[in-house]
């Protein structure tokens, strides 16, 4: 290898660590299982257009997890299609419910609920959505 070469893997790697740490600072991941999500969807059944989409959080003990933030990505099953994106404000009993979520294509949809304790630990929890109603109904 030469100079220049090992010079440039140096300087990669050095960005690589520098970039890994400061990805971890302040925040921890948890497991999954040790929250139950769940997932509700109105209008059901979901169709194109305004959907109120309410997650409801309980730890391990079957607690409401309260003081979160949640946030609602809605992606189609295929590529190509730009995400929705929508925060969910807490309403109690560990539920948390979305302003402005809308989908945007009939088809089949994949949600995702990234949910950030007070602690400062992340999970994310994901639920297939067949079936979204078109414009016609379909």
């Amino acid at each position: 290898m030469t100079r220049v070469g090992r010079a440039l893997l140096l300087v990669l790697t050095l960005a690589l660590v520098a970039l890994g740490s400061a990805c971890g600072r302040g925040a921890s991941s948890a497991a999954v299982e040790d929250y139950q999500v769940a997932f509700a969807v109105e209008p059901s059944p979901a169709a194109v257009g305004p959907a109120t989409v309410t997650v409801t959080i309980h730890d391990r003990d079957g607690k409401p997890v309260t003081g979160a933030r949640v946030q609602v990505e809605g992606n189609m099953t295929h590529a190509g299609m730009k995400p929705v994106f929508a925060d969910a404000a807490e309403v109690g009993d560990g539920r948390y419910v979305t302003d402005g979520f809308a989908f945007t294509m009939g088809g089949d949809w994949i949600l995702t609920a990234r949910v950030t304790l007070p602690d400062g630990t992340a999970f994310e929890q994901a639920m297939d959505l067949p079936g979204v109603q078109g414009e016609e109904g379909h």
